[in-house]
């Protein structure tokens, strides 16, 4: 298998893939879960009104939905972030990933 890494990187940065950061964000702050997923639904849909993408909101239109929104919230969209977050056993985070590749030779 040959990855084309340049294309997946223009690929998930041009979809709604990272909305789900969006709430757990915004959950990690004390929002309630069902509130968050609201509140992303209608900054999503504000992105296909506008023909953009989360990350190209402002801040300002974050901060209009929720005033919890910081500037950091474009470092929780960028996707390479949001994939190394996911640090659990098995996760896709990418020191996850090399691990679960070391196991997988050792039992070869």
């Amino acid at each position: 298998m040959k990855v084309k890494e340049e294309k997946m990187a223009k690929t998930v940065k041009n979809d709604f893939s990272n909305a789900t950061e969006l709430a757990d964000y915004l959950a990690a702050k004390g929002v309630p879960f069902r509130e968050a997923h609201e509140i992303v639904g209608k900054l999503v849909l504000e992105c296909i009104q506008k023909g953009c993408y989360l990350a190209d909101l402002s801040l300002g239109a974050y901060k209009s939905m929720n005033l919890l929104f910081e500037e950091d919230i474009y470092d929780v969209l960028n996707p390479y972030n949001a994939v190394e977050r996911r640090t659990s056993a098995g996760g896709t985070g990418y020191s996850q990933v090399k691990m679960q590749i070391e196991k997988a030779k050792t039992s070869l």
